[in-house]
C-alpha cells in the first residue's frame, strides 16, 4: 500500500531542492519515475512562480526609487 504525505516548504526550502535536483541530474544520469517527474515538475513551477514574485518585487523597488 502506497501512502502519499504531505509537506510544507518556504520558499527558501523549495529553491534549495530545486538546485538539490539540478545538481544530481547533472552529476548522475537519473531515470525518475512518472510520479517523481511530477513531483519535479510541480517544485520547478513553485521555484519559478517564487522568482516571478522576487522580480515583481525587485521592479516594484525600482520604479518606486526612479519617482523620487
Amino acid at each position: 500500500m502506497k501512502k502519499n504525505h504531505q509537506v510544507q516548504l518556504n520558499d527558501k526550502q523549495v529553491e534549495f531542492l530545486v538546485k538539490c535536483i539540478d545538481i544530481s541530474q547533472e552529476l548522475q544520469s537519473m531515470k525518475p519515475e512518472k510520479s517523481e517527474i511530477e513531483l519535479i515538475r510541480r517544485l520547478t513551477h513553485i521555484q519559478q512562480k517564487i522568482e516571478d514574485e522576487k522580480l515583481d518585487y525587485e521592479d516594484n523597488i525600482m520604479t518606486f526609487d526612479l519617482g523620487y
